[in-house]
């Protein structure tokens, strides 16, 4: 399993949304995700998404259709960070 963490800037949360849902449907290869927003910043974003392995990650991260659908959707691409990560734990109190 691979998580890719992806932190960025939109334009506009409430625009935003709906298209990142979409994206989601379109892509099955997304095997779970999560989303965050900033509290002092809705506009500052958190996607967590996890696939089998990163080779795919690693091509939606790269395609065109894909930074076409962002930047659609108000994704400043200039602030695009991401992260591709292991789990190595976990807990919950």
């Amino acid at each position: 399993m691979t998580t890719l963490l992806t932190c960025c800037r939109v334009a506009d949360y409430d625009t935003w949304r709906p298209g990142y849902d979409r994206a989601v449907e379109h892509f099955p290869e997304i095997r779970s995700w999560r989303v965050w927003r900033g509290q002092d910043d809705p506009n500052f974003v958190v996607t967590e998404e996890t696939f089998d392995s990163r080779e795919v990650p690693e091509r939606l991260a790269t395609s065109t259709e894909v930074h076409d659908m962002m930047e659609r959707d108000g994704v400043d691409m200039s602030t695009v960070q991401l992260y591709f990560l292991d789990e190595v734990g976990s807990g919950s109190r």
